[in-house]
């Protein structure tokens, strides 16, 4: 098959399966704008950057604080199709790991909405935890099947399906994605695709846009699926070309599609980028159904009294991103107030793991705060910080006691390394309770060979 698309590129392209994997991350600009700034920048995400080799990121206390993401970069080229100059409700519907709705959340305005989905509920505990350590102040994380969106038909104006597909593109960086691999996964892969395809285009809104994208080079996974979605919808999809500069070597397909519309797809092949395999296509939904979401009962989500208000705003800055809070139950959240409506509705028919900042949980008159208030950037500027070395901050995402000057405050502190959060402690005086949550610990020892490559010891 790939000999039949490629042609004489065909044996670079076997070369590039058999050659080392480039390593790349994506720089959080909310906290890691200062990090590798000598490194080469993917071409076509300025948040991106190539390292020169891979380092440690186990035993890298920012990178357990969101400072910065590993994406591999062919991955970030969908946003480059998105106009994020406008305030945007996006729907990632298979957002696990949570790549793209990282970069998505760095991208888009202060008043814009990110629901970031995940239907497998082992796989929607890491995208959490990712969102909540990149401190995606704006996203809502549910997990549920695509189907379960329905009563949102025609409210997102960007809609991304990064679906699960037979992994092709992947094969050069997981032994795994080639052990698996069968023409019967592919089979399976495609009709899996194509139902959340027709559920996808009803949730997106008029003139809105579909994102479609996998990591296979499979026909069956990715031009069958677009010329059936132009066979069954073709009436009110438009295509949209990406904007692409010549240097960054994506492999242009047409997509002879129904109504004489010609649809672009994009391939991104080892050995034309640097980068794994990925295929990539953009339509525009002229048209789509004008639902409106209900909220049958109001009081799902709802405003703290003044005394829950004065707990919560002890902890927090509002300023810092205009929110308001608001209490799911009894978890305090800080939200943006444009979007009370919808984040009621959202709970009503879906189930919510996070929504907008998780300020933490009211029990008794106090407020138990929540990690993800710390890495935010959210948290009130008067709770004292107190700055870790490297071991101590390796000590602390590993849920090690700490010694704290004498003269640190008692109660709540932000433990912080190189002036970014980690999460919270509570000063006791004769001890230190660690708030880092024990699923995210670090499990590995640093090597000796870590070790003295960072400390000389």
């Amino acid at each position: 098959m790939m000999q039949d698309r490629l042609g004489n590129e065909f044996d670079a392209f076997v070369a590039a399966l058999n050659s080392p994997t480039p390593t790349s991350i994506r720089i959080n600009p909310a906290k890691g704008t200062h990090l590798f700034a000598d490194e080469e920048v993917v071409p076509w995400c300025r948040y991106g950057r190539y390292l020169k080799e891979r380092p440690s990121f186990v035993w890298d206390p920012l990178y357990h604080a969101g400072a910065y993401y590993s994406q591999e970069a062919s991955s970030m080229l969908f946003a480059n199709a998105i106009d994020f100059s406008k305030d945007l409700k996006v729907l990632d519907l298979c957002a696990a790991p949570g790549g793209k709705s990282s970069l998505v959340q760095s991208l888009m305005s202060r008043n814009s909405i990110l629901v970031s989905n995940e239907m497998v509920g082992k796989r929607v505990n890491i995208l959490y935890e990712n969102l909540v350590k990149w401190g995606a102040h704006n996203a809502v994380v549910t997990c549920n099947r695509s189907s379960d969106f329905l009563p949102f038909q025609g409210v997102f104006d960007v809609v991304l399906v990064d679906a699960p597909c037979s992994g092709e593109g992947m094969f050069r960086k997981d032994e795994e994605a080639v052990n698996q691999w069968g023409e019967g996964l592919v089979r399976q892969c495609s009709a899996i695709q194509k139902t959340i395809l027709d559920d996808a285009i009803r949730l997106v809104a008029e003139n809105g846009l579909l994102v479609y994208s996998t990591c296979t080079f499979e026909e069956a996974e990715n031009e069958d699926n677009i010329k059936q979605l132009y066979q069954k919808y073709g009436d009110i999809l438009e295509p949209v070309d990406l904007p692409l500069q010549p240097g960054w070597g994506i492999y242009e397909v047409e997509i002879k599609a129904s109504k004489g519309k010609v649809q672009k797809g994009y391939y991104c092949f080892p050995h034309r980028v640097k980068g794994e395999g990925l295929f990539l296509s953009v339509m525009r939904v002229k048209a789509s159904v004008k639902g409106k979401f209900s909220v049958k009962n109001q009081s799902v989500i709802r405003k703290p009294n003044n005394k829950e208000k004065e707990i919560i705003e002890a902890f927090s800055d509002r300023a810092v991103y205009g929110t308001e809070s608001f209490l799911h139950g009894d978890k305090a959240f800080l939200g943006n107030p444009v979007y009370a409506e919808l984040y009621a509705a959202l709970a009503q028919n879906l189930y919510l793991r996070k929504i907008g900042t998780t300020a933490g949980q009211l029990k008794n008159n106090q407020l138990i705060p929540d990690p993800e208030l710390a890495l935010s950037g959210e948290a009130n500027k008067n709770i004292p910080r107190v700055a870790l070395n490297l071991l101590q901050a390796l000590d602390f995402q590993q849920r090690k006691n700490i010694i704290l000057p004498p003269e640190t405050p008692k109660g709540w502190v932000i433990f912080t390394f190189e002036g970014i959060a980690l999460g919270w402690a509570k000063n006791l005086g004769n001890r230190v309770n660690t708030h880092y949550p024990s699923e995210w610990r670090i499990r590995k020892e640093p090597t000796k060979e870590f070790l003295e490559s960072k400390l000389g010891f």
